[in-house]
């Protein structure tokens, strides 16, 4: 997999995958990191519609009843073999993982996520977006580690990592979903009836979440994926020399 150019973008926008296929795409990202192939790597994507869940949800009770109701209205579920909450995957949602190494010492789960935000809260502001790191209670599969405006989720992070071959390091897959031009009440709504239909009594409050054409003021139809993604492709690409640079170290 070569590393990606922001001329790779079709029509400016990253490719649209099925979950599982973007899921698939990071994990190879990750393999050839963990196989010391390369020390650092990047991927924007985009997903079709889907309620990505971890493999344990799938024992909650109503869960194939929940499974085939949401997929009536067009949001199949798609089992994960990672562990955290349920995360709501749409084409105006972007995806962005990095891959990176690092030496697991005391605090290098927060040294990681710090990493990983730290481009992408870069990016935002180049956008006017005056973001930060932190929890928001009442938000879906809320973490310290969202991006946040306002007190409002703009974007969940997740870390996984894996020792590389050879080394005493680990390999750190960082993964952000942004909400960007989606309706994110209607995401509350199928996150909402998801733990409904599974008699879960947890709930998610819409004004706990805000978009990326929300804070840019525009209209309907006006996408800000196109330049979210130009951005964020440079950011990252510019992250790659501060990344080897911390490698040495």
């Amino acid at each position: 997999m070569s590393q990606p150019k922001p001329d790779d973008l079709p029509n400016g926008l990253p490719p649209l995958l099925l979950p599982e296929q973007g899921l698939a795409r990071e994990q190879q990202l990750l393999d050839r990191v963990v196989r010391n192939e390369r020390g650092y790597g990047f991927l924007l994507w985009r997903s079709r519609r889907g309620l990505v869940v971890p493999t344990a949800s799938s024992r909650l009770p109503g869960f194939e009843l929940a499974g085939q109701r949401l997929a009536r209205r067009g949001w199949p579920l798609v089992l994960r073999q990672t562990g955290g909450d349920l995360t709501v995957q749409s084409p105006h949602l972007l995806n962005v993982a990095m891959v990176f190494i690092l030496n697991p010492v005391p605090g290098a789960i927060g040294q990681a996520y710090q990493r990983f935000c730290q481009p992408l809260l870069a990016a935002l502001a180049d956008m006017g977006i005056d973001a930060y790191c932190g929890a928001v209670p009442g938000a879906f599969c809320d973490g310290d580690y969202n991006l946040v405006v306002d007190g409002r989720k703009l974007a969940g992070t997740a870390q996984r990592w894996r020792k590389v071959k050879g080394l005493e390091a680990q390999a750190v897959l960082a993964h952000a979903a942004i909400l960007c031009d989606e309706d994110e009440g209607e995401l509350c709504r199928l996150t909402n009836d998801f733990y409904r239909y599974c008699r879960q009594p947890r709930r998610v409050r819409e004004d706990r979440h805000v978009t990326v054409s929300r804070l840019m003021g525009l209209k309907p139809g006006h996408s800000a994926m196109a330049l979210l993604s130009r951005t964020l492709y440079q950011r990252l690409g510019q992250a790659s020399d501060f990344m080897e640079e911390q490698d040495e170290g």
